[in-house]
């Protein structure tokens, strides 16, 4: 092969490998994870109902009722979509009053907490709040049986999850609305 033949296949491999990349990211394509605009969340996002009746609208703290669990999505304030699909889902619980512990308070809007909903085990939904035996009133992860206790900083109760959920921090915006007060205090699903 000539000179001229490898200098121009090389010029061609590093045109294809440009205009794939230019492409993508016109395309919207998914950042490397650890950049800036991968993170799922940051100070100031928004948290959206994931699904039901009100899925894609703000979550109040005025609209959550004792004892109950909203599974939401942090997303972008100026977009609306979530800055990572696979990490932003949230688990929102309102705790009896008085029943928040010390190392929730910090994370923590009132009575109001929000975690990391992929389970730490392998990464299914965390989102359910039990309603017997010792699920009862805690995060459960339907798939294996990972309990993680909301007023106790998401601490695992039982089940094989080897780690607590991360806790998203959480303040209120001028209208009431939950927002994210700082990114996740950990690291999101299972340990990899």
């Amino acid at each position: 092969m000539s000179d001229t033949q490898t200098n121009r296949r090389t010029f061609l491999k590093i045109s294809a490998a440009t205009g794939l990349a230019v492409g993508a990211t016109a395309l919207g394509a998914t950042p490397k994870p650890g950049t800036a605009t991968s993170a799922p969340a940051k100070a100031g996002d928004v948290l959206l109902y994931q699904d039901g009746p009100n899925k894609g609208k703000p979550v109040k703290a005025a609209d959550l009722k004792a004892g109950t669990a909203v599974w939401a999505i942090v997303a972008d304030p100026a977009t609306k979509k979530p800055r990572d699909a696979t990490k932003s889902a949230v688990v929102i619980v309102k705790l009896p009053s008085g029943k928040i512990k010390a190392s929730s308070k910090p994370n923590a809007v009132g009575d109001v907490v929000a975690y990391s909903s992929v389970c730490t085990h392998q990464g299914c939904p965390a989102k359910q709040l039990g309603d017997v035996g010792a699920g009862k009133g805690n995060i459960i992860c339907t798939c294996h049986g990972s309990i993680y206790d909301p007023a106790d900083n998401a601490t695992v109760l039982g089940g094989p999850a080897p780690k607590r959920l991360a806790a998203l921090p959480l303040k209120l915006d001028a209208t009431g609305q939950l927002t994210a007060g700082a990114p996740f205090t950990g690291n999101i699903g299972p340990k990899k």
